[in-house]
């Protein structure tokens, strides 16, 4: 009685700390956002920066150096990647509407002639059913291309007028990124001395396990990525796509992107396709798209399970479980935080299924002391 007394505790001062936890990382991630990236950014580059001063002595200036050329990469690659986006949104916000006025409209018009001419001949009330679901479809359609067409400029509007203050948090996240580097140590040691005293070796086994988890999750979706690269890259290449390894490609960025996924870009794909009456690439484009989705979700909780040290059932449920109660957030957030807890049990860090354990040893023990 008192193990299950002592287990119920145990689970209600966990439920607590977690609780704690998630809602200090929510104010936390809400109004401290730009110090936790500078942050971040200064412990990324505290391995390049520990080698550089075993060579070269421990001096600012190597701190210094490395944050400046970080930022060098980092700005050219937000510039290009930032410039072409905006440049490919504009020519696709620009585009569309002639698009649908040249080539869509005329060939839903076609194929709906043929729904016409099809059902002409039958039930009088058929036929008139019909052309009202097709003109229905057809506004529909091009309130959809109209709507896209308006998000997107919209989108690029709301982006440009987002810089003043995106460049205020930038602005705050790369000086304290500096400061976070040139002297990591002595925040880190600060930070570290307000913990309990017989708590922070707990605490740097769950940074320890955090960071692992993560690497582990990014190994596991990076599989997941060049498996997803390598079955479009084939299947465009089938089908006949102009240049089907570059149209891959992007395509397996977009699934790997939050919300995102390969039928953001494959689902219109196809649709337009069978529109324009190229049936057999709009069929087999569905094709590529039913079978990634299958191998993906078949594979994801077996390659995630795996390189957690969970099982795939198990994984399955969390991300879905997730997924549900925190959204996107929480399709990572609860499989990684369930396996910190099961790397510290198994560790003997914590014991938070010690007493069930023991219960159920004890009842082992007592059921084969019956039987004999």
């Amino acid at each position: 009685m008192e193990k299950r007394k002592s287990f119920i505790i145990n689970v209600i001062y966990f439920i607590l700390v977690l609780g704690i936890a998630g809602i200090g990382t929510y104010f936390a991630f809400s109004y401290l956002m730009p110090f936790i990236i500078g942050f971040l950014i200064a412990f990324i580059l505290r391995p390049v920066i520990y080698k550089l001063t075993r060579h070269f002595g421990n001096k600012k200036w190597i701190s210094l150096l490395v944050i400046f050329l970080f930022y060098i990469l980092i700005g050219f690659a937000v510039f290009w990647i930032s410039i072409a986006a905006i440049s490919g949104i504009e020519k696709f916000a620009v585009k569309l509407p002639g698009f649908y006025n040249n080539t869509l409209a005329p060939s839903l018009a076609n194929l709906f002639d043929g729904f016409d001419g099809v059902f002409s001949s039958s039930d009088p009330n058929i036929a008139s059913t019909v052309q009202e679901i097709t003109a229905v479809l057809t506004a529909n359609v091009k309130n959809i291309v109209q709507g896209l067409s308006t998000g997107a400029l919209n989108f690029i509007t709301k982006v440009i007028s987002s810089v003043p203050s995106l460049l205020i948090s930038t602005l705050i996240a790369i000086i304290s990124s500096f400061f976070f580097t040139t002297d990591y140590r002595n925040i880190v040691n600060n930070i570290f001395n307000v913990i309990p005293e017989k708590r922070r070796q707990l605490v740097l086994d769950i940074k320890d396990g955090l960071v692992g988890t993560i690497g582990k999750y990014l190994q596991a979706y990076a599989k997941l990525m060049s498996l997803t690269f390598v079955e479009l890259s084939l299947g465009l290449w089938l089908v006949g796509i102009t240049n089907p390894i570059g149209t891959a490609f992007i395509i397996a960025i977009v699934d790997i992107l939050p919300v995102l996924g390969t039928g953001t870009v494959m689902i219109p794909w196809f649709i337009i396709e069978l529109i324009l009456g190229n049936f057999t690439r709009g069929i087999a484009l569905a094709v590529i798209y039913v079978l990634i989705t299958v191998v993906r979700n078949v594979l994801e909780p077996k390659i995630v399970g795996e390189q957690i040290g969970l099982h795939p059932l198990a994984t399955l449920i969390l991300i879905y479980v997730g997924m549900k109660l925190f959204g996107f957030a929480g399709l990572f957030g609860l499989p990684i935080g369930v396996t910190i807890v099961k790397t510290l049990h198994d560790e003997g860090k914590i014991q938070f299924f010690r007493n069930i354990s023991d219960s159920r040893n004890e009842s082992k023990n007592q059921l084969e002391e019956i039987q004999d």
